[in-house]
């Protein structure tokens, strides 16, 4: 199935000046520089790093130049925010598929909610349902075989066992003909059958093809699980006041 975005790119790099200065110093847009073309064409792209790495400054950078609002929702609805602070040097290389799909951010998932109202998908009030139960209303009544489904940290507010059941749904989504690029911390989504996994690291590498036994947040998860009282009182210790 042809995608939907085949690259991020850098299109005008003149025009940085325009950029806010510490965007220079995010360990994701310095790979975007250096590298010049991020491939997106796989039919699910996992982005993972820790806090601070730019995962979601990339995705929602993505998300503008395709034409979806900042805050997330729907394709097409009305006009709200297309700000970003890489706007004016990188930009997308589409497809020839008609655009169409969601843009999900965590942070303003509570605002797309009021947004919505008693016209959630599967008209449903999702400001009765907890967060984790509002994501997944959305992207299982929502989300379909036809469109481009960018989520940044859908895993925040599902319980381990409800990640299980989003990893099912999103599959099957990208299975159906969807594209999806999700940044995420959760172990669980890096699983996705089939997915390309990226790491960027903090020195600004951008590690690509990973396995979700090879990414940071695979090793320090087995890692805890491994030996949770010895790591839990070695992070107590270490953060205690001297």
């Amino acid at each position: 199935m042809t995608p939907f975005v085949h690259a991020y790119f850098l299109y005008d790099y003149s025009a940085a000046w325009k950029t806010p200065p510490w965007v220079f110093e995010v360990p994701a847009f310095r790979a975007l520089r250096e590298r010049g073309r991020l491939p997106l064409d796989r039919p699910v792209t996992l982005i993972t790093g820790e806090n601070g790495v730019g995962k979601s400054t990339l995705l929602e950078g993505i998300a503008v130049s395709c034409g979806f609002n900042d805050a997330g929702g729907p394709f097409g609805a009305e006009v709200g925010s297309r700000v970003n602070p890489l706007r004016h040097v990188a930009t997308v290389q589409r497809g020839t598929r008609t655009m169409d799909g969601y843009f999900l951010r965590a942070e303003a998932h509570f605002n797309i909610a009021t947004d919505y109202g008693g016209s959630a998908p599967g008209v449903v009030d999702l400001h009765r349902m907890s967060h984790g139960e509002s994501v997944m209303q959305v992207v299982q009544e929502a989300f379909h075989g036809n469109g481009l489904y960018l989520l940044d940290e859908p895993e925040s507010g599902l319980s381990t066992i409800r990640q299980m059941a989003l990893l099912g749904e999103l599959h099957a989504v990208a299975q159906a003909g969807a594209q999806l690029i999700i940044a995420t911390h959760s172990p669980v989504l890096l699983a996705i059958p089939g997915a390309e996994v990226w790491e960027f690291t903090a020195d600004g590498e951008l590690l690509r093809g990973l396995t979700v036994q090879q990414t940071t947040a695979f090793r320090a998860l087995r890692d805890f699980l491994a030996d949770p009282e010895g790591i839990a009182e070695f992070m107590v210790g270490v953060t205690e006041p001297e």
